[in-house]
């Protein structure tokens, strides 16, 4: 049986849009944390712009896979060398979007770890933004 443990998480997203311009945000959250034979599993809410949601990032050494459930939904995955198709369902439809995703890195121990996404979004096929993801979390 797998068992969960309390973390601390901090997340900061660097964005840089289609015209250039950087765009950073940083949150911390409580959640919770997973051990798995093939890395962690790390799950918290998140209240962004007054939408309620849950996040299950599940990360392996190579590869990582976001769910995100809330009023807008989409399961995104991160393979390096790789485009995935996916979609946010929203209230007012779905929207498909491609993540190509340049590196995945996971490193970790018993007190605390750090996950780094490097990706581009794709909308309707045209590049939206570069993404840097980073994940820090403490028990």
């Amino acid at each position: 049986m797998e068992e969960k443990k309390k973390i601390r998480l901090c997340i900061v997203s660097r964005m840089r849009d289609d015209v250039g311009e950087l765009h950073e945000t940083k949150n911390a959250h409580r959640g919770l944390l997973t051990r798995t034979a093939q890395g962690v599993i790390l799950e918290y809410d998140e209240d962004q712009d007054g939408e309620k949601a849950h996040i299950e990032l599940t990360c392996e050494s190579r590869r990582a896979q976001m769910l995100r459930r809330g009023m807008t939904s989409a399961q995104l995955v991160f393979e390096p060398g790789r485009r995935t198709a996916s979609a946010y369902v929203t209230m007012y439809g779905e929207i498909p979007v491609a993540i190509e995703t340049r590196r995945v890195a996971l490193l970790g121990d018993e007190l605390g770890g750090r996950l780094t996404l490097d990706y581009a979004v794709f909308v309707g096929g045209e590049k939206t933004s570069d993404t840097l993801l980073d994940v820090t979390w403490k028990a």
